[in-house]
């Protein structure tokens, strides 16, 4: 059996966090915008005395911005960071992933990089975030901040 996951909106799209990543649900964290920044990085919010990035799909999922109203806490490789989400629905035990041949071709080409499964619930998809979401995100805001 796969790892039960948190699935969550982030505009129309269903996504499944990995229940052993998200350490905690943020409800209206304050962020503060840090400008010049890669549109990936929201901004930065003090959550009991520590300061994490805080970070948004919605450009690379070409959504239109919009203030964070609820987050995930995720426990990263590199240490803790906020992921923005619109909604959280349920956990979820996810059964059946399919092929990647099924779907890699429904998702550009670099949000397939943060998904290692996709599953069909009912009559959509779900796709399940990699357990290093956060770090690929911000090695992603370092590609587009360094030009490469």
């Amino acid at each position: 059996m796969n790892e039960q996951l948190l699935a969550v909106r982030v505009g129309p799209y269903l996504f499944g966090a990995p229940v052993s990543s998200v350490t905690e649900i943020l409800a209206k964290p304050s962020v503060t915008r840090i400008p010049r920044t890669p549109s990936v990085i929201a901004g930065v919010a003090v959550v009991r005395g520590q300061p994490l990035a805080v970070l948004t799909l919605r450009p690379a999922l070409d959504l239109p911005p919009e203030d964070v109203t609820l987050a995930l806490r995720w426990g990263g490789h590199r240490g803790a960071a906020l992921v923005a989400v619109d909604q959280v629905e349920s956990l979820w035990n996810p059964q059946n992933p399919l092929p990647p041949e099924l779907w890699q071709g429904l998702v550009p080409t670099h949000v397939a990089g943060w998904i290692p499964r996709a599953y069909r619930t009912g009559n959509e998809w779900l796709w399940e975030w990699a357990e290093d979401l956060p770090d690929r995100l911000q090695d992603m805001a370092v590609a587009h901040a360094t030009g490469a």
